[in-house]
């Protein structure tokens, strides 16, 4: 399947090929982890939700809809199960409703080769700087610039409009940089070397 698209990805999964759900499963069943755990730090609710979703999608999946774009697909699907899990087994103390500021970042696997590039104290900074912006923004950034989702399915699995995503996201790095610059950080080499941006 090396050179297939989303779409055609998906299609064949739909159309019942178990070789299709495995490569979706394994390309995007971490990364629906990571995204749970930011919500909630119940891991076995997490790994329930992710599981229920699969099973889920398996079963209806000659009825689904058509995506070229799986990960967003299953992060808007995945989003929308975990909080309703959440508030049926009355865990909503651990979770982050939409709009607050418990969205939690933390130094991603992925991002430990920049601690080559630049210092612990710079990297911690940055870290703590991210924490300081509203659940939303810190959802939205994640979105955009970790999982390099555009802006359209951001704002999708935000539901929000496209403007908005765009100028939560403008607002974001705009205290980032006030709050990195006071410190005398270079606050675009600091975040675009740990959030590279590879979509538009």
């Amino acid at each position: 399947m090396v050179g297939l698209s989303d779409k055609e990805i998906w299609s064949l999964f739909k159309n019942g090929d178990d070789r299709a759900l495995g490569l979706i499963y394994s390309g995007n069943a971490s990364r629906l982890y990571q995204y749970g755990l930011k919500f909630t730090a119940d891991r076995d609710i997490v790994e329930d939700t992710i599981h229920d979703l699969f099973a889920e999608l398996i079963k209806s999946r000659k009825n689904l809809g058509d995506t070229d774009n799986i990960l967003y697909y299953l992060f808007k699907a995945f989003k929308h199960k975990l909080f309703r899990k959440l508030l049926r087994e009355k865990h909503l103390h651990e979770a982050v409703p939409p709009g607050s500021n418990g969205f939690q970042i933390t130094w991603p696997v992925e991002h430990e080769l920049i601690l080559q590039e630049i210092s612990w104290e710079q990297a911690t900074r940055l870290l703590r700087a991210l924490n300081n912006l509203t659940g939303r923004q810190k959802e939205a950034i994640y979105l955009r610039f970790t999982r390099e989702l555009d802006y359209a399915s951001v704002a999708g699995i935000m539901e929000i409009s496209v403007e908005a995503c765009r100028n939560l996201i403008c607002k974001a790095i705009a205290e980032l940089k006030k709050s990195l610059n006071n410190k005398g950080e270079n606050t675009v080499i600091l975040f675009f070397r740990i959030f590279s941006e590879k979509k538009s």
